[in-house]
């Protein structure tokens, strides 16, 4: 007998995460990580789990197209192109694809006052970001809108990428290691390390002072592992205090996800809902 029930399933950088009632799974993703393998990845683990889904909502690092193709992905490169829509049509079931950050915001702005401008940055393997703006999404041209980690950023080593300053993925490569490697030494004191993470956290500052000068939001919500970082959050904090307009800092919450690190999954069960 399978169990019929709507599925989340966040795809980062580092894991994939598939949540289904009460049920968490977690599988190892990484750059090489292509369509093929989370296609099969995710019918592995729904047969495992004797599932039959609903509907199945996927939210992916990257420009998802409004016919849920991935036309790129920063992080997991080998995604472009795939349609989990055409990949997952076996189950039978509606299947909705939307950027990860996106499906955040989703999830952590539906009891928001509906003309509320808020946004939503996750600093994880890489930054992503989602905005609304007076209750509507803020989606551009092509449905892209929000690329923050993109963000070209001047530095003394030239411009750069927000994502290669910020990113937790991108700080630990500098330091030649990984992210388990930089928790560890972040840690454990390692003054290095340490520089490096508060190096993260002012240039996510600047990037957010920027958003609070742009958009005067009501809330901005922070999510991502990167944050726990030692002295990361605490970087990023003072260096928005330092560098956005007082009143508009005033006029603006600034809080954690209140969905946990399975925000993004229930993000993308909730515009699955809504689609």
């Amino acid at each position: 007998m399978h169990a019929s029930l709507p599925v989340g399933i966040d795809v980062g950088g580092t894991k994939l995460l598939l949540l289904a009632g009460v049920h968490q799974v977690r599988l190892p993703t990484g750059p090489e990580a292509d369509g093929a393998t989370l296609t099969a990845a995710i019918r592995d683990t729904l047969a495992d789990l004797a599932l039959r889904p609903e509907r199945i909502g996927i939210a992916i690092p990257g420009l998802v197209r409004a016919d849920g193709r991935v036309e790129m992905s920063g992080v997991l490169p080998r995604l472009a192109g795939w349609r989990p829509a055409d990949a997952l049509a076996g189950f039978g079931c509606p299947v909705h694809a939307l950027n990860d950050a996106e499906a955040a915001l989703v999830e952590e702005a539906h009891t928001l006052p509906p003309g509320a401008t808020a946004g939503l940055v996750m600093a994880g393997t890489a930054i992503g970001a989602a905005f609304r703006v007076e209750g509507v999404a803020l989606r551009g041209a092509r449905g892209w809108a929000g690329e923050l980690g993109f963000m070209p950023v001047a530095t003394p080593d030239g411009v750069r990428r927000l994502d290669l300053l910020a990113g937790g993925r991108f700080i630990a490569e500098r330091l030649g290691t990984d992210g388990e490697g930089l928790q560890r030494r972040a840690q454990d004191g390692d003054p290095q390390a340490l520089a490096a993470v508060r190096d993260g956290g002012r240039a996510l500052g600047l990037a957010l002072a920027g958003v609070v000068n742009l958009l005067n939001p009501h809330l901005l919500v922070l999510g991502g592992g990167t944050l726990s970082l030692p002295g990361y959050e605490e970087a990023l904090r003072e260096t928005l205090q330092q560098h956005a307009l007082p009143p508009l800092l005033a006029a603006c919450e600034l809080r954690h996800v209140a969905g946990g690190a399975a925000v993004v999954a229930k993000g993308a069960l909730r515009a699955a809902a809504l689609a």
